[in-house]
């Protein structure tokens, strides 16, 4: 059997050309009537619309990084990238953000010994600044993709010194991919927690729960209108 069918769930010439990657949102939440398709492979979940496919890749740099990969042979021309993330300067639950650079950090040998690669990856493209002239209330900030979600917290002065805003398991593998690929691509996130003072495994409050809940659905609709108006 063919490898991208099994993992995907469908054959390479079915994706379309602008690609929505996001580590775990449903993809009902992407579906814009009842012809939206959804093809479930082994490690994969697509959703097919008119004008885009979602991919929902799991957890993890690793799952994100592969996905772009296995891409490399189908019609994708330009990437999207959807999730959350922890903010470590002054933003709100709740807030959207667009990444500027990332710093991949996704080993958690190295961030067990507060030993940071140093790896920067410059995200800026036409696609990101034609996102940004549309949308200019969303903050441009530096991220940090760590490979441990228990040692965040010992690493808090090393990622100020790096001036990172905020931090996710993901991101700075889905632009390494792109960027080895030369495929332009655009990262925008929301915060769903405040490192230290509001962490990850908190009990959400009835209010902050709509509050991230409405961030999440203007994240997805910001992106699939930007691809819709641009393919009309």
């Amino acid at each position: 059997m063919d490898t991208f069918l099994k993992l995907f769930g469908l054959k390479p010439n079915e994706i379309k050309e602008d690609v929505i990657i996001t580590p775990f949102l449903n993809l009902e939440y992407f579906r814009e009537g009842k012809k939206g398709k959804v093809n479930k492979g082994f490690l994969f979940e697509v959703l097919t619309e008119r004008y885009f496919s979602v991919i929902k890749v799991g957890v993890g740099s690793s799952f994100v990084g592969d996905s772009v990969v296995y891409l490399k042979d189908s019609p994708c021309k330009r990437l999207y990238f959807i999730g959350s993330c922890g903010a470590l300067t002054n933003l709100n639950i709740g807030e959207l953000v667009i990444i500027n650079k990332a710093l991949a950090w996704e080993s958690f040998s190295e961030i067990l010994g507060h030993n940071p690669s140093h790896l920067f990856i410059n995200a800026q493209n036409y696609l990101l600044e034609s996102f940004l002239e549309l949308n200019r209330d969303i903050k441009k900030v530096n991220l940090a993709t760590l490979g441990s979600l228990s040692l965040q917290e010992n690493v808090l002065q090393l990622l100020k010194e790096q001036e990172i805003d905020v931090v996710d398991m993901e991101a700075s593998s889905f632009f390494s991919a792109t960027k080895y690929f030369k495929l332009p691509c655009l990262a925008i996130l929301y915060v769903t927690d405040i490192i230290i003072k509001k962490p990850f495994f908190r009990d959400l409050c009835k209010k902050e729960r709509k509050i991230i809940k409405e961030s999440r659905q203007r994240t997805i609709s910001l992106i699939c209108d930007f691809i819709r108006n641009r393919a009309v």
